[in-house]
């Protein structure tokens, strides 16, 4: 200390020239963190794995954010027009922007119905930015600049916005502490010490050493990436100034002790810093333990306070090297202009506090005990992560958000993406199929409000790619085929049953009687060659003639009527049968679809059999499958019957050929017949008037008899060709009545076989199983939706979930968990078993940040405590006293944390504790509660030749002052985060305040006592231990 004394002018310059350049060259800690963002994860944490995989869908498009356009009548048109002359002012300087990607209801009319408004109030723009090395502030100034034009209110909000909103506020807040901070020491040291130079040159002292810790702390942050949060500053700046006050006020009531003892200044300055100096060199040690632990945490926010282990280490150097200055330099006057030579004042309420507790130790302790009880069962906490709500709506990124929350769902401004990557492909109907399994599960989560995936880019099922639209559509099919096919069987049944063999035994009549006329003729023509003899016998043989003729007009006249008859049903079975050869046409055109998308069901099947091996000992499956393929075969054997069909038609078609022929030629020999008997007739007649005439007609006759030859000739030739024609047609008529019993059989088959198909595939009606037909798989429309939910490779998928709470809640945390275990049950068994999965976005972000903050909060805290109690056995030498501290420590903290769960719930109205407040207010609570406990317990020793409980009760007398300042200072120092308005950094003030009053009123001058003195309550067998336990092993 003597060498420090004398080089004292140097290390003051040295100290300053260190605070100058350090502020001259630090790096701007807030451009940093506006920068870097307050990122407290490691790289393989599930959000950020999954952020990384949606990289490789979307590439790096930076972050989400929107812009709210808000009337809280309704949007005009006029405004609209201007939004949309903004907006496409932003579309032209997208790249200017650093905008990624732009989605609004101008630009994407099919996206309107969801960015804007039902009530037509609030309009949404959607975009993701790359923000490059410019802050967030910056790019807010340009994209105003774009929307200058628009009289609409409007607000920018989303990730990047609400984060420095957070950012700025805070740094505000801590801006605002460190001012009233300075003002509240000032004044709690003028009334302390009544000097007017002491408070300035501890708040100067405190102010260099913080200077030149910030300095460092900067360096570091910047040039070894050290971690950074908005907490960081503030705790830097909060502890410092607290326990730096603190042990000035040990340091300089010390040195004005031993100078009012009447030793000089050197001596005083000695004997003050092997006393005093001890006490805060081990007080800082605890410090510095416990946020030198922080490093070995793997989250980052806890890590970024360690930068007060710096501030300790620098803050112990500034108090042995710098404060000698002023000690040396002033002497008594820098206690002026009191004139009061003595140091402080003893502390009697300390001393009272103390004198009960060690006069009844066991009451005081189960007293104490009995109020802890109730304040850990109220010190249980829930945390809040909602940047949102500790902001309120005083901002415009929060302004925006409310506005987004009320008009359209909570979730939709920031939502969260599902990621998925396989090794293979996913373009398939199996990992397809699979995909929509997830997609529908995550629908039913009761936290969630939508999802979009490649089966669903619309948030809805595409109904026609599913297995139970598919088989209804198949099953109407084959029910209207069906009922088109029996209708046919039928009609060919009736036709059949109706169509018989005609009766052409007149036309046999026909001919017998052509063959008399004949036979006549030629005795008639013998007659008139023997006309001379025989006149008579000719007369009687025309007679007979004529008779002949009108037996032949009458059986023609029957045989034409029946011809015509004949014609017509023919023709009417053609026509039939040419609308039945159109309903198997289309009937076997439907063939080949049904038979495909009974083969793709089959395949279904046998992958969910190998999917699902253990679905091949299930009977009813079994028998689905064989059903499967007996059916498929069954539709083969109905085309095959369609085939036979067709070749029947062949025969059919050639009778109704042979048909028409016959009839021709029936018809043919009918007009020649006609022609015949009209001219016999005319000769009969001829013949008749010739015999009458007698003789002399016989040369007419003679002639008129060749006329009747040649006629009766044509006649027979007629009658050939009818009786031809006529059998071709029988023959005809049997094939056409062989090939309709043939057909309506297949028919009767084909109905029969798609009636089994119909019962078949209603079985996969109630099935919500994803198929898509390669066709569509194949189709353009399909593979937009793969290109924007897939990467190129195909092995990487995102879905788009929208949570119905705001991204930072609770509720939206305990969603994220829920999302997450529905991924891994939901992989599990299909064709993506075994694919990395994750979800990425603010909502998973914060649930990660929350479940890395609470296992580092466990292990950490051990951490600490340990440490700390490593260093109470090293100061006090004694096991039992510093457990007893470290208990008192705790409790003080789950008072603190009972205390903030009132003023959160009561007085704030928030929802849970601000998540980072456990933390650091223990980590605050347990290492300045340390330093008090030391300032008591070394003060203790001092008084070696007391007894136990005199030695407390006077140095509870002695250091109470000092604790209770000490207190008051810190506890102050704090209180100033209270005007900052910020949820968090009230209830961190509160909890620190609360600890370290039930801690310095209570659990120090009480508790910690009763304990140390209980062994002498054991009796007087005991007192002697009681005595070695509670007094003699503190010597040191």
């Amino acid at each position: 200390m003597q060498r420090i004394v004398k080089w004292r002018v140097l290390i003051l310059v040295v100290w300053l020239a260190l605070a100058g350049l350090l502020t001259v060259f630090q790096p701007d800690v807030n451009a940093i963190l506006h920068e870097r963002g307050q990122d407290p994860l490691t790289e393989d944490s599930p959000s950020k794995v999954a952020s990384e995989m949606l990289k490789k869908i979307d590439g790096d498009k930076g972050t989400s954010n929107i812009i709210v356009f808000h009337n809280e009548n309704k949007l005009s048109d006029t405004e609209l027009t201007d939004i949309e002359t903004g907006i496409n002012n932003i579309r032209d300087n997208m790249s200017g922007l650093g905008i990624t990607e732009l989605l609004d209801p101008f630009g994407t009319p099919e996206a309107k119905s969801s960015l804007i408004s039902e009530n037509e109030t609030t309009l949404m723009v959607s975009f993701s930015i790359d923000k490059g090395d410019r802050e967030v502030k910056d790019i807010k100034q340009e994209l105003e600049s774009e929307l200058s034009g628009v009289d609409t209110d409007f607000y920018l909000s989303g990730e990047d916005f609400i984060q420095n909103d957070y950012l700025e506020a805070t740094m505000i807040g801590v801006e605002k502490s460190a001012a009233l901070t300075v003002a509240f020491i000032l004044i709690v040291l003028i009334v302390m010490f009544r000097s007017a130079l002491i408070p300035f040159i501890s708040l100067l002292t405190v102010g260099i050493t913080y200077l030149v810790s910030m300095g460092i702390a900067a360096q570091i942050i910047d040039k070894l990436d050290f971690p950074v949060t908005s907490v960081t500053q503030m705790l830097l700046v909060l502890i410092l100034f607290g326990i730096g006050t603190d042990y000035n006020i040990l340091l300089f009531n010390r040195f004005k002790e031993e100078l009012s003892h009447g030793a000089g200044v050197d001596e005083a300055i000695s004997t003050t810093y092997r006393t005093a100096g001890k006490t805060i060199f081990y007080s800082t040690l605890t410090v510095f333990i416990a946020f030198a632990a922080l490093s070995f945490s793997n989250f980052g926010i806890y890590q970024s306070a360690n930068v007060v282990a710096i501030g300790t280490v620098i803050l112990i150097a500034q108090i042995y090297t710098l404060t000698p200055f002023f000690m040396k330099t002033l002497g008594p006057k820098l206690f002026w202009p009191s004139k009061q030579d003595t140091g402080h004042k003893d502390s009697k309420f300390w001393g009272k506090l103390t004198s009960i507790s060690v006069r009844f130790p066991v009451l005081t302790t189960v007293l104490i005990i009995l109020v802890m009880i109730p304040v850990l069962m109220f010190s249980k906490q829930t945390l809040s992560f909602d940047q949102l709500k500790e902001l309120g709506n005083g901002y415009p990124s929060t302004k925006g958000f409310s506005l987004v929350a009320d008009n359209f769902s909570k979730g939709q401004a920031l939502p969260t993406n599902v990621v998925i990557e396989s090794d293979e492909p996913m373009d398939n109907n199996e990992a397809l199929a699979a995909l929509d399994q997830v997609t529908n599960t995550l629908k039913s989560l009761p936290g969630v409000e939508q999802v979009s995936s490649v089966t669903q880019p619309q948030f809805e099922p595409i109904e026609d790619f599913y297995v139970s639209s598919q088989a209804e559509t198949i099953t109407g099919g084959i029910s209207a085929s069906k009922d088109g096919v029996d209708q046919i069987r039928d009609g060919l049944n009736q036709m059949e049953e109706g169509l018989s063999t005609p009766d052409f035994s007149q036309v046999d009549e026909l001919v017998s009687g052509s063959s008399e006329i004949e036979s006549g003729y030629r005795q008639l023509t013998d007659a008139v060659g023997q006309l001379g003899s025989g006149l008579d016998e000719g007369a009687a043989g025309a007679d007979g003639l004529a008779a002949g003729i009108a037996e032949i007009k009458n059986g023609l006249g029957a045989i034409v009527s029946s011809t015509g008859e004949l014609s017509s049903g023919l023709t009417e079975i053609h026509s039939q049968y040419e609308a039945l050869r159109s309903g198997y046409t289309a009937l076997s055109e439907q063939l080949p679809g049904i038979q495909t998308g009974m083969a793709g069901i089959n395949t279904l099947v046998s992958a969910l059999g190998d999917s699902h091996t253990e679905l091949q000992q299930d009977e009813t499956y079994n028998q689905l499958k064989a059903q499967g393929a007996a059916l498929e075969g069954g539709l083969a054997q109905i085309t095959g019957g369609l085939n036979e069909l067709n070749e029947n038609y062949g025969k059919l078609n050639s009778g109704f050929d042979t048909a028409a022929g016959g009839l021709s030629q029936v018809n043919s020999g009918q007009e020649q017949i006609l022609a015949g008997l009209n001219e016999l007739e005319q000769g009969a007649k001829q013949l008749s008037s010739g015999l009458s005439e007698g003789a002399d007609g016989s040369s007419v006759i003679t002639s008129n008899m060749d006329q009747l030859n040649d006629a009766l000739a044509q006649v027979n030739a007629g009658q050939q060709e009818l009786t031809s024609g006529l059998s071709q047609l029988s023959n005809g008529m049997g094939s056409l009545k062989d090939g309709l019993g043939q057909s309506g059989n297949g028919l009767s088959d084909i109905s029969e076989g798609l009636d089994q198909t119909g019962d078949f595939l209603s079985q996969y009606e109630s099935a919500k199983t994803f198929f898509i037909p390669k066709e569509a798989l194949e189709a353009e429309e399909f593979k937009t939706s793969l290109d924007t939910f897939m990467s190129d490779d195909r092995k990487v998928t995102k879905m788009m979930v929208i949570l119905k709470e705001d991204p930072y809640s609770m509720g939206a945390m305990d969603t994220i968990e829920d999302i997450n275990e529905t991924l891994a049950a939901s992989l599990k068994g299909t064709v993506l078993d075994g694919a990395a999965y994750g979800a990425a976005g603010p909502s998973s972000f914060t649930y990660d940040t929350n479940k890395a903050q609470l296992e580092s909060f466990n292990s950490t805290a051990i951490l600490v405590i340990l440490g700390v109690f490593i260093v109470l056995l090293f100061v006090i030498r004694s096991l039992l006293p510093s457990i007893y501290i470290i208990l008192a420590l705790i409790a003080s903290y789950y008072t603190a944390m009972a205390a903030t769960n009132f003023v959160t719930y009561q007085i704030l109205g928030a929802d849970g504790v601000s998540s980072f407040v456990p933390f650091f207010s223990f980590i605050i609570i347990v290492a300045v509660g340390v330093d008090y406990s030391i300032f008591f317990m070394m003060r203790y020793k001092e008084y070696g030749d007391l007894n136990p409980t005199a030695a407390l009760v006077q140095s509870a007398k002695n250091i109470g002052g000092v604790i209770i300042s000490a207190m008051i200072i810190l506890g102050g120092t704090f209180a100033t985060l209270i005007p900052s308005g910020l949820v968090l950094l009230i209830e961190l003030a509160t909890a620190v305040m609360a600890g370290l009053i039930v801690l310095c009123f209570i659990l120090l001058p009480m508790l910690v006592p009763a304990l140390i003195v209980l062994p002498q309550k054991w009796g007087k067998k005991n007192k002697a231990a009681a005595d070695q336990v509670s007094h003699q092993t503190f010597d040191s």
